[in-house]
């Protein structure tokens, strides 16, 4: 049976959207039109909508909606001018909102506890929502059957699309955004028995069972959808729209709890332009794990910057954001708006150079498979039960985690709780604040570590059962060499390295602050739960090679006063870092927010806290490289061939400025806190050396794909060292047997 088609290969994909009330553009774009714009990117697949988010359609003969008056694009035609072209076109339908059905049926719109009605739209903060553009409609409401189901349907019959995408579908557990109609109070008063709840705190019965009642609603909701789609056309493709980023993170917890009903998944990136560059490999690979292994995971590289839809991203973001993307595992979906193609089309340029390059060397990177060292746990449960209110904070541990082996080139993905039975493909297993693990899963990683694997943990493990309920002690006490005795809740503290330090800490200070200040700064002077520390009592068994250390006082007196760190003081009795095992593997326990402060700050010293030990304790990896950090380096294998992405990320500066908040002493800004840049030089790099596994045969080919020109390389032992005299732009390194 062959692979459907979403399988066979990189998806080149264009998103084309026409979005605005009045079809400023739309009399204007034609089938003909989209199909060219394709085959002039080099593009193979086009996402386009069947029905806007004013419920008009753009396709003939609908029973549900009008169609879109001044629409020259009829989707029926463009599939069948793509499909003359081998070109694949994909529908967006079932977006919640929607402006027709809440002028027809006002009651069906979504609503707040307030019963204000929730948009998807920005509105001001202190505006009032009346007549929304795009008003979200409830899927608990008669819509679901009346509408969203037909809708799938039917657009697919009109069309004969190759595939359905759920863009915007959005149904929220988060008080703003949670839904009080009189059709969900209805439902959950049958389905749990209880009113949804009246204040928002996960120890209240109905908040909580009114959060993960949500969750099945929307996963119910997808799993229809999906029936409907695949009962009409079983070949069509079906993914949703996660938005990684955005909405807290909840679309990756559905894509997640839906990943039975999903073909792949859409990883909307959209923030990409505001956020550190590592944020397109992170999604990428984030949304991979939640998604489930042999997915495709399709992300987004605006073609316009920022929130400028009408103004062209510069050709260095397109293309460096599109080789990331694919670096990173991922399928790239290249968004752009009808008014940046009339007004300023100039990315599509960049986007052709690009794609027209993926074309070329396909062959040798789809079908491979990473080349894995370390692997990141992601606990949906932690996201959801302890973080709740406030995801970034476990967020920014997972990411800085994953921060520091993007800068120092070790292999990594992340690994869902839910595949935790794939461990042992990992030689380093990090567990990030994980704070919530069943007894099965604690006993998967005493196994990993009893069968030689390296487990990293940080703050705190298994605090607390998936029921809610607390173990009162860490899981894997025994195993990590501590005993829990609470948490420190200070605004900073220090690891104090001197116990351990000309083996593993030479040349670091020898207390290492942890802590900041608050951006907020209203009541509280420094940023919650950063600058805490486990009290983490070592055991019979421990090899303490730091430990906790506190300030003098509650924040500094130099400098800023008030805002400033502090001087270290006493000592503890309190392990901050600690060598633990059990079997033939190994555990390192640290008992601070490590990754949270690399992820803030990207001092190096908080990720040489994590490498020196790595590097004497932990299995080497088997591919390496000693580029600046500024390069993206990802290693992959495909038969017998070994390789590595090399995407130089090496720009001008682009975050300028930052936000330090407010404080009795502040007077009108001197400068604009808000200092965003594109990419716009970029700097080669070189020389330096990269490290990849020894393909079999006496005789190797290792060379550029991009180029075909041959690289220099020596044997190292079991793996071939390659060097890179200097990098521009891309580079795909391949080392192979010569035939």
């Amino acid at each position: 049976m062959s692979p459907a088609w979403w399988n066979r290969g990189l998806l080149r994909v264009i998103q084309f959207n026409i979005e605005d009330p009045y079809g400023f553009y739309a009399d204007a774009i034609s089938a003909e039109d989209l199909v060219s714009l394709a085959k002039k990117a080099h593009a193979n697949t086009l996402v386009v909508f069947a029905r806007d988010a004013w419920g008009r359609v753009f396709y003939r003969g609908s029973r549900l909606y009008p169609r879109h008056r001044r629409a020259r694009l009829d989707v029926a035609e463009l599939v069948r001018a793509a499909k003359r072209e081998g070109l694949r076109v994909v529908i967006m339908t079932d977006h919640t909102a929607n402006r027709y059905i809440y002028r027809r049926h006002p009651g069906w719109a979504q609503r707040t506890r307030s019963g204000e009605v929730i948009v998807l739209e920005h509105y001001p903060v202190k505006e009032k929502v009346r007549d929304p553009q795009w008003p979200q409609i409830c899927i608990n409401s008669p819509a679901m059957e009346s509408y969203f189901i037909p809708e799938a349907e039917e657009a697919l019959k009109a069309t004969d699309a190759d595939g359905v995408l759920l863009d915007s579908f959005r149904y929220l557990p988060d008080p703003q955004r949670a839904c009080y109609c009189r059709y969900c109070r209805l439902r959950f008063r049958l389905e749990r028995g209880l009113d949804l709840p009246s204040v928002d705190d996960m120890e209240d019965e109905a908040f909580r069972e009114a959060w993960e009642w949500r969750y099945h609603v929307i996963v119910d909701s997808i799993r229809r959808l999906r029936d409907t789609v695949k009962g009409t056309k079983e070949d069509a493709m079906f993914f949703y729209n996660s938005h990684p980023v955005g909405w807290a993170g909840r679309g990756t917890i559905v894509a997640e709890r839906a990943r039975d009903y999903l073909d792949a998944v859409f990883a909307e990136a959209s923030e990409t332009d505001v956020l550190t560059v590592m944020m397109l490999p992170m999604v990428t690979k984030l949304s991979q794990a939640a998604v489930g292994e042999g997915k495709p995971v399709l992300v987004s590289r605006n073609l316009f910057y920022n929130l400028r839809t009408v103004q062209s991203a510069t050709p260095l973001a397109v293309k460096q954001g599109i080789r990331s993307i694919v670096a990173s595992g991922g399928h790239p979906m290249a968004t752009i708006f009808s008014s940046q193609y009339f007004e300023d089309s100039r990315a599509i340029d960049a986007l052709a150079e690009v794609y027209e390059e993926l074309e070329r060397v396909e062959d040798k990177i789809v079908g491979s498979e990473p080349i894995r060292y370390m692997g990141i746990l992601y606990s949906s449960e932690t996201h959801e039960k302890v973080y709740w209110n406030a995801p970034h904070y476990y967020t920014s541990e997972i990411e800085g985690m994953a921060m520091i082996a993007f800068h120092r080139h070790l292999p990594y993905e992340f690994l869902s709780m839910k595949d935790i039975h794939k461990a042992g493909r990992y030689k380093v297993l990090v567990a990030a604040e994980t704070d919530v693990l069943s007894d099965e899963e604690e006993a998967a990683l005493e196994d990993y570590v009893e069968r030689g694997g390296f487990l990293v943990v940080t703050h705190s493990l298994g605090r607390m059962y998936p029921d809610f309920t607390y173990r009162h002690s860490l899981a894997m006490e025994e195993t990590l060499k501590v005993r829990y005795e609470g948490v420190f809740y200070f605004g900073y503290v220090f690891v104090d390295l001197e116990e351990a330090y000309s083996e593993y800490w030479d040349g670091l200070p020898k207390a290492v602050v942890l802590g900041d200040f608050s951006t907020a700064f209203t009541r509280e002077r420094t940023e919650p739960r950063l600058g805490e520390l486990v009290r983490a009592r070592p055991v019979e068994g421990a090899r303490v090679l730091a430990w906790g250390r506190l300030g003098r006082s509650a924040y500094g007196y130099e400098y800023t006063l008030g805002r400033s760190t502090p001087a270290p003081d006493s000592r503890l009795n309190m392990a901050a870092i600690t060598l633990g095992g059990r079997g033939s593997g190994k555990t390192l326990y640290y008992s601070v927010r490590l990754g949270a402060h690399y992820s803030r700050l990207g001092h190096p010293d908080y990720a040489e806290l994590l490498l020196r030990p790595l590097k004497r304790e932990a299995p080497p990896p088997d591919a390496w490289s000693d580029a600046p950090d500024t390069v993206q380096t990802e290693f992959f294998r495909k038969g017998d061939t070994v390789g590595a992405h090399l995407v130089n990320l090496t720009f001008n500066e682009r975050i300028l400025s930052t936000i330090t908040g407010p404080s009795k002493q502040s007077l009108p800004a001197y400068h604009p806190s808000y200092n965003v840049h594109p990419p716009r030089v970029l700097v080669p790099v070189g020389p330096f050396r990269v490290r990849l596994p020894r393909p079999d045969g006496e005789r190797l080919n290792v060379y550029d794909a991009l180029t075909g020109k041959g690289l220099d390389y020596v044997v190292d032992g079991d793996g071939v060292l390659v060097n890179i005299r200097a990098l521009g732009e891309y580079m795909i390194l391949i080392a192979e047997p010569r035939s």
